[in-house]
């Protein structure tokens, strides 16, 4: 039998991912697919799903949300939901989201967003080891928000939408390992020092203009945008042959703009359509290359 359920929402990087980590703003979107996760106690904790996961990580997940919300008991957790394991989507945050509020049903617990975002943070810990926290605070609060980390505590600003964007989420077919990507770029900083400051004042700067032409809706100029992220992570390393190949897929079939969104390494790319028609039509240019996507909403 069930004993809890909750939900965590999914979301992309439109500017600023991996700079992020290391206090550079960034601007996320809540997407509207999402992570089911069902709970009921067991004699040893265990994931049920029918998702691809790293079991070993997903329980280790799943520990380290119950110590931080000093829960003893063991749980049998179900994995449902329309949110792919991709990667780049937050779907470890939604899952821990989701598990969160799962066992606090369970447990009869009153929390508010600021203790679910608090507790799943802990869980991210073991999917991402020094998470930036933009994933679970999305999971939780979804919109879209300008995010940055200051003095090691997160903080972020709603923003308003202008226009609503048709975004299309394409999958490299490469599962990324954020942990191995935000290491090597750790190392890209360390050996250019210089190098790295300049392109930590250029992600920045691309963010606060990014806030600027998403509230006003002006989708020619957010496309545009999204190239000029997409050259960054390229200079850093983290945009492979892969989320190369998937990118150039999207431009070539109309897309305003086209980026990897999360880690990179592989996972996923998303790229801003016109609108819906236009997003099939970068749909089924992907279908032809062999790659997986999904059309999405964002405002």
């Amino acid at each position: 039998m069930i004993m809890g359920k909750g939900i965590g929402r999914g979301k992309v990087i439109l500017f600023g991912e991996h700079f992020v980590v290391h206090g550079a703003p960034a601007i996320a979107a809540g997407i509207a697919n999402s992570a089911v996760v069902e709970v009921k106690k067991a004699d040893q904790n265990s994931i049920v799903t029918k998702q691809e996961v790293v079991k070993e990580m997903s329980i280790a997940g799943i520990q380290g949300v119950l110590d931080a919300m000093g829960v003893s008991d063991k749980y049998e957790v179900h994995l449902e939901g329309d949110l792919p394991t991709f990667g780049g989507l937050g779907s470890s945050a939604a899952f821990c989201v989701g598990l969160v509020k799962a066992v606090a049903q369970e447990k009869g617990m009153k929390l508010d967003d600021v203790q679910v975002n608090k507790f799943a943070y802990e869980g991210e810990k073991a999917f991402h080891g020094n998470p930036s926290g933009i994933d679970n605070v999305m999971a939780t609060y979804g919109g879209v928000i300008l995010f940055r980390k200051e003095a090691g505590e997160s903080r972020f600003d709603r923003l308003e939408v202008g226009k609503k964007l048709d975004l299309v989420v394409g999958f490299t077919g490469k599962l990324s390992r954020t942990t191995k990507m935000i290491e090597e770029v750790r190392r890209y900083k360390e050996d250019d020092e210089l190098q790295w400051t300049q392109l930590m004042d250029q992600a920045s700067d691309l963010v606060y203009r990014g806030q600027k032409v998403i509230e006003r809706g002006k989708i020619e100029e957010i496309g545009k945008m999204m190239n000029e992220n997409q050259a960054l992570l390229s200079e850093i390393g983290v945009s492979d042959e892969l989320n190369d190949k998937v990118v150039k897929t999207m431009l070539d079939a109309g897309a305003i703009g086209a980026k990897l969104t999360g880690g990179g390494g592989g996972g996923c790319c998303i790229a801003l359509a016109r609108d819906k028609i236009a997003a099939q039509g970068i749909m089924m240019a992907l279908k032809k290359e062999g790659f997986k996507s999904f059309h999405t909403e964002i405002g």
